[in-house]
C-alpha cells in the first residue's frame, strides 16, 4: 500500500486552502500547529494493512488531532478518500458533500470512534470502474 509522506501531505493541503474562499483560511496554505500529531499518523496509518482501518486511523486521528491551523477535517477526509482510491479495488466515496461535512464534524467532536470512522467508511464507498 502506497504511503504518504510529510511534504505530499502538506502539498495536499496547500492546494485545499487555496482553493476555498473561506476568510480564515487566508495565509493558512501548510501552516501546521501540531507537527508531531502529522508525523504520527503517518507513522502508525502505515502498520494497517486493511485500506478501510488505514483510511479511518487517518481520518480520525488528523480531525481529531488537528495537525494544521486550518483545513483539518478537509484535509483527513481527502486523505481518507485517497488511501482507498489508491487500492486495486479503487473504492470511491459515494456519500453526499452534506454527509460527508456532518459525519467529519462528528469525528472532530469526538463523538466517534475510529471504529464507528471505519464502519462509515465501509458503508459509504463503492468498487470504482
Amino acid at each position: 500500500m502506497e504511503e504518504f509522506t510529510v511534504e505530499e501531505i502538506i502539498g495536499y493541503h496547500i492546494e485545499i486552502i487555496l482553493a476555498s474562499d473561506r476568510e480564515e483560511d487566508r495565509g493558512m496554505e501548510g501552516k501546521l500547529l501540531t507537527p508531531g500529531n502529522l508525523y504520527f499518523v503517518i507513522e502508525f496509518s502505515s502498520g494497517y494493512s486493511d485500506p478501510f482501518e488505514r483510511a479511518a486511523f487517518i481520518l480520525h486521528g488528523l480531525a481529531t488531532g488537528h495537525a494544521f491551523i486550518e483545513g483539518n477535517k478537509r484535509i483527513a477526509f481527502q486523505l481518507a478518500s485517497l488511501v482507498l482510491l489508491r487500492t486495486p479495488e479503487r473504492y470511491e466515496t459515494v456519500s453526499s458533500h452534506e454527509e460527508n461535512d456532518r459525519f467529519v464534524r462528528a469525528i472532530a467532536e469526538g463523538k466517534k470512534t475510529m471504529e464507528e470512522v471505519e464502519t462509515w467508511l465501509r458503508s459509504v464507498t463503492k468498487k470504482g470502474c
